[in-house]
């Protein structure tokens, strides 16, 4: 309808069209979306969107064929996947990246990926398979936002085969987006504390994570891993603040990778051993018998003994932290 001489969007065919378009590429119907970008083009070839569409379908579309030749399940969605990865260096490089062409392609790639992940995981024997399959398919779920499948899966996963450090980070992605911040923040910290070398820093988008990413950039610029200082930041900054108790196999588990990680830390020297992960690891590993001592089995010698240390670690981080601590001992 023609206002004041002004086309409404809801009028405009072109929009109507790239619209249909985006949908024809959510339903992994790429070569009817060329077709509509095609006719789209020859009446206005500078419509905005256009070229996204058509780069994003044509990329899609090229890989249909083999789609077809894979057998339905693993096959297929570890094909989806990988070519994902494909296509985000292509979109980085195009300019397509966060477009909605390249959204659109996102939730075709993820659901067809997840529901090929179910399938493979229903057909399945080898626990470690079923294992790396929900694990695939709850991170297909975390992106396409479905935040409560995801948990579902994982802790499935979880509950039933082991955990892991990306897994653990995955979760506490799914709980925070899904306003459960207290099991998330405690999920974030033992995926931390297990292995942050395997945990996959683009899958985070949560505020506590990017925080605390941004954090360690600041105030460590020459980290070999910065992965590696997030729970030592997320300790001081009193964001990883839900912990859990621990039990008496798990505090003396603790105390001999710190009796191991001290031995390197001494052979190396402190100068050496700061161009390792060695220095976080056992900062980190310190810091989890801190708060053992502190709340949960109260030891005066052992906090005392466990600060000193600390400070002579990394005196510049831990003498502002014990300023800003409560209740530090006397």
């Amino acid at each position: 309808m023609d206002r004041n001489g002004q086309l409404t969007f809801s009028d405009d065919p072109l929009l109507l069209g790239v619209n249909e378009t985006y949908e024809l590429i959510e339903k992994g119907e790429f070569a009817a979306a060329v077709n509509k970008v095609d006719s789209l083009m020859s009446r206005n070839p500078e419509y905005p969107g256009l070229t996204e569409a058509y780069r994003t379908a044509k990329f899609w579309s090229n890989r249909t064929g083999e789609v077809r030749r894979l057998e339905k399940g693993k096959q297929v969605a570890d094909f989806m996947m990988t070519q994902w990865e494909v296509f985000k260096k292509y979109a980085a490089e195009k300019g397509l990246s966060g477009t909605n062409a390249f959204k659109a392609a996102m939730r075709y790639v993820f659901f067809t990926a997840s529901e090929n992940y179910k399938v493979a995981f229903q057909g399945q024997e080898s626990t470690a398979d079923n294992f790396d399959l929900l694990l695939n398919l709850g991170l297909c779920f975390l992106t396409l936002g479905e935040h409560k499948r995801t948990i579902e899966t994982l802790e499935y996963a979880r509950s039933s085969y082991r955990s892991s450090p990306r897994l653990l980070a995955i979760l506490g992605e799914a709980y925070y987006h899904a306003q459960e911040i207290p099991k998330s923040l405690l999920l974030f910290r033992e995926a931390f504390f297990l292995n942050p070398s395997e945990i996959d820093m683009n899958l985070l988008t949560c505020k506590p994570i990017t925080d605390l990413a941004a954090i360690v950039a600041a105030k460590k610029p020459d980290a070999i891993d910065a992965r590696e200082w997030i729970p030592v930041y997320g300790h001081t900054e009193d964001m990883f603040y839900v912990k859990r108790q621990l039990n008496s196999q798990q505090v003396e588990t603790i105390k001999r990778e710190i009796y191991s990680l001290e031995k390197n830390f001494q052979s190396m020297g402190p100068e050496k051993a700061r161009g390792t992960n060695i220095v976080p690891r056992l900062v980190n590993k310190y810091l989890w018998m801190l708060d053992y001592y502190e709340f949960q089995h109260y030891d005066f010698d052992n906090i005392r003994e466990i600060r000193s240390r600390l400070l002579q670690i990394d005196k510049g981080l831990f003498e502002e932290y014990f300023k800003r601590a409560k209740n530090p001992p006397r």
